[in-house]
């Protein structure tokens, strides 16, 4: 009768014992189909299960592995968790994040119309420079002739391509003084002041004075509104 050796769970090497021997210790679950075993003659060591006919392993059921009992004092299942205090929590962090986003709304409400009336103040200052331009040709015609020009032509002037600038003018008043006009465009993205009309008007004193024709007040500076 071969005499058989086995690696047991421990993964220690037993043996020589019987075949009966080794079919116990399967019944008992000290090894498993998986388990390694030996014998003379063979070349290596092999898994139990390769000699299943040999040793008559179908006959033979394996002890089931007793059940791990429950720890004493830990219950079957987990108490849910308390987790009020990240609610609480989680409730301010949102709060505080559509409280925040309230505020920057109110202030983009706010602080937008106020740059967007800047920037258009600003493209309207660029018009009024070819204002300041053509009052200085004015006053060298006038100079040399004692009178208004007729029109922007006989002091050599034209529509410059400045942005925002549709229309300059040089004419004499009813009452005999000077003016130039300059028709507003389109500011940028603000049309508001589009068609209205800045009047630079020559007064008897020689100063200038300034004045708005279809121009938001807002739009207008100081001195001219």
């Amino acid at each position: 009768m071969s005499s058989w050796y086995y690696v047991d769970g421990g993964q220690n090497r037993q043996g020589p014992v019987s075949a009966e021997a080794l079919l116990e210790a399967y019944r008992q679950g000290k090894v498993t189909s998986d388990s390694l075993v030996w014998r003379e003659g063979l070349a290596e060591w092999s898994p139990l299960e390769s000699f299943r006919g040999e040793l008559g392993l179908a006959s033979v059921a394996p002890a089931e592995p007793p059940s791990a009992p429950t720890p004493a004092g830990i219950p079957d299942h987990a108490p849910a968790k308390k987790n009020n205090g990240c609610l609480v929590a989680a409730a301010v962090v949102a709060g505080g994040g559509l409280f925040l986003l309230i505020v920057l709304g109110i202030l983009a409400a706010i602080a937008l119309p106020a740059y967007q009336d800047y920037t258009t103040r600003s493209k309207l200052v660029s018009v009024m420079v070819q204002g300041q331009a053509a009052k200085v040709a004015v006053e060298e015609f006038r100079a040399n002739t004692d009178r208004c020009p007729r029109d922007a032509a006989e002091v050599g002037l034209t529509v410059p391509s400045t942005p925002g600038l549709d229309g300059l003018e040089v004419g004499t008043l009813t009452d005999g003084r000077c003016v130039v006009t300059l028709t507003v465009g389109m500011l940028g993205t603000e049309d508001s002041a589009r068609g209205g009309q800045l009047l630079f008007t020559r007064e008897d004193n020689g100063t200038w004075s300034c004045s708005g024709d279809g121009i938001p007040g807002n739009l207008l500076p100081s001195h001219c509104r």
